[in-house]
């Protein structure tokens, strides 16, 4: 006869069974690491399990109970889902060391399994069949997670950012994969999701590392913007995981937000001073020219 610990366990493990979003690919020893390192916690009405905009890794799954999922506070608070039994939250904010993109408070007596982070993270990216079929079933999750790391983006609701969620797409390259080439035309934006690039130019035959980027990170606007060839070439120093939306896509959200290009104009000085600072300068009716193009390609868009 099982004795008492031995059925919350049961329980649990009968909530990570029945939970859609990745409890049908987990093998019996990763559920097993899941329930052995996670901590059982009762919530009452009214508390709060995660605060938008924090920083926090803890992955959460109900074995009872009921939790509103929402967004902004105060008068602007907008309850967006409710999650019950054996539903996850917190699960990719674990994955990819991102701020909360929803406050989560217990509207019912509940009962979660708290799993850490980083034992989430190594369960689940210690399979990579398990961490490709997680990013497809997560895709549009994601997207919007992705966004939301970007100051750009971070402050829109979803209705807004909805057009940009719907024409990405989630690309994986591998370690030491090359993203994009120098001197290619750039018709995507990217944003890393997951892993580590290295960005690089060529001077007189030798190769420069201008910059590292790492989740959060975006390039790609200063060819989405102006038409030009890509500055430089990025590379894959792990593997990478990253969200690319289509220049046309990105050139319409930007004139419907004009505050964007705003912010993207200002990114790209900043990086074009940086390239200045290490003796890759273009000349002043190069730069005459590039914001020429940018006024050009948002005054045609705004035309049709």
């Amino acid at each position: 006869m099982m004795d008492k610990k031995e059925k919350i366990y049961d329980v649990i493990e009968q909530a990570i069974d029945s939970q859609t979003a990745f409890g049908d690919l987990l093998s019996g020893e990763e559920k097993q690491t899941l329930i052995d390192h996670g901590s059982v916690h009762s919530a009452v009405i009214g508390e709060s399990l995660c605060k938008q905009g924090e920083h926090d890794r803890r992955v959460f799954i109900i074995v009872m109970g009921e939790v509103e999922v929402s967004e902004g506070s105060g008068e602007k608070k907008v309850p967006i889902a409710w999650l019950r039994r054996g539903e996850v939250f917190g699960e990719i904010s674990a994955l990819f060391d991102s701020p909360r993109i929803s406050n989560v408070t217990v509207t019912r007596p509940s009962v979660v399994l708290i799993i850490p982070g980083k034992v989430f993270e190594k369960v689940i990216t210690g399979r990579s069949e398990l961490y490709n079929a997680i990013l497809e079933r997560y895709q549009r999750r994601l997207s919007e997670t992705a966004l939301r790391s970007v100051d750009l983006f971070r402050h829109f609701d979803h209705p807004t950012l909805q057009p940009l969620i719907d024409a990405a797409t989630i690309i994986s390259i591998p370690q030491g994969g090359v993203i994009v080439n120098e001197g290619e035309a750039g018709d995507y934006f990217y944003i890393i999701i997951r892993g580590t690039a290295r960005v690089s130019h060529e001077v007189a035959g030798s190769e420069i590392n201008l910059a590292l980027m790492h989740s959060g990170d975006y390039f790609g606007e200063w060819s989405i913007l102006t038409g030009a060839p890509r500055a430089a070439t990025v590379s894959a120093i792990n593997r990478v995981d990253m969200l690319r939306i289509d220049r046309t896509s990105m050139l319409e959200f930007i004139q419907q937000q004009p505050e964007v290009r705003e912010r993207i104009d200002l990114v790209a000085h900043n990086r074009h001073e940086k390239s200045s600072a290490m003796g890759i300068t273009d000349s002043a009716e190069q730069l005459q020219k590039i914001v020429r193009d940018i006024e050009e390609v948002m005054n045609n868009a705004s035309q049709e």
